[in-house]
């Protein structure tokens, strides 16, 4: 039996599109992203986690910058 992967299943993948650059520039944080609302209530699963995952792994990082993400006490 698999267990099932939160991240999702990557497509073939071949450039960083505008919305591949945004979730790996939030580090695939889901809090706050658009697609998270659009995917609420339904049966389906944002992919872009696994998508950006597999861009790095075959095309390499994006030349951008990440965000930094502040701890406050």
């Amino acid at each position: 039996m698999f267990r099932s992967r939160d991240m999702g299943r990557a497509v073939a993948v071949r450039r960083w599109t505008p919305t591949a650059l945004e979730c790996y520039k939030r580090g695939c944080n889901c809090e706050g992203c658009f697609y998270r609302d659009f995917f609420s209530g339904s049966s389906q699963k944002c992919q872009m986690k696994a998508s950006v995952l597999e861009l790095v792994r075959v095309i390499g990082t994006p030349n951008v910058e990440l965000q930094q993400f502040l701890i406050e006490d």
